[in-house]
């Protein structure tokens, strides 16, 4: 961890966490108060911070980090306007494509590791695929809009590893079907309410960035 470089991350998410509140409330249905613009502030504050914290002592991993930050404020918005609304609005995902593959081949070309731009797009069509499919069986479950959210989320956890693809995919289905649990225990949904995905795959993917090695490692010592 790099205390400095996860402090600067901390400041740019602060300043920037309320320029993305004010454009999830551009979308119809996005409540406008007090507690949720600080609550957008202080996530994207200990998002970037984590990341830049996480990342920069690893000189491959490194070249990662715009990338990252870019997908993070862009995850941070979409879990924001689906937590309100239950879409993920494909003005905001799909331009999002081109701006983090040009951001990961920069990042190849940084790192001389063609590899790992392969294995983002195989790891990305793979989770398109995989999500995609179970939008079909079950889409009360889970929207268009979540799988293409998997294709972005997929493209940046190959770019690190296989491990860090499925570890992320496999933790936002484990704290998607916690979210859901814990809401129907608490009354405030039922066993047949929908209940919006995005969120419970961007922290599955956070916390494969930040702390998949650490969980790889734990697994392989038992």
């Amino acid at each position: 961890m790099n205390a400095g470089a996860g402090l600067a991350g901390a400041v740019v998410g602060g300043a920037v966490g309320p320029l993305l509140h004010v454009a999830a409330c551009r979308f119809p249905g996005v409540r406008r108060d007090a507690w949720r613009l600080a609550a957008v502030t202080l996530a994207a504050a200990a998002v970037i911070g984590a990341v830049c914290a996480r990342l920069t002592p690893q000189p491959r991993d490194r070249y990662l980090l715009p990338a990252l930050i870019g997908l993070a404020l862009v995850g941070l918005l979409l879990a924001v306007i689906d937590l309100d609304t239950r879409r993920l609005p494909d003005v905001i995902t799909l331009p999002s494509y081109p701006g983090l593959l040009a951001m990961l081949a920069t990042a190849s070309l940084l790192a001389s590791d063609w590899d790992a731009l392969l294995r983002a797009a195989a790891a990305a069509a793979v989770a398109v695929v995989l999500h995609g499919a179970l939008a079909m069986v079950a889409p009360r479950g889970m929207g268009f809009g979540d799988v293409k959210l998997a294709g972005l989320l997929g493209l940046a956890l190959g770019w690190l590893s296989w491990s860090a693809a499925v570890l992320g995919v496999a933790l936002g289905f484990v704290f998607g079907a916690a979210a859901s649990l814990g809401l129907v225990l608490l009354g405030r949904a039922s066993m047949r309410s929908e209940v919006p995905f995005g969120p419970a795959m961007l922290a599955g993917a956070l916390t494969a960035v930040l702390f998949g090695d650490d969980l790889a490692a734990v697994y392989l010592s038992w």
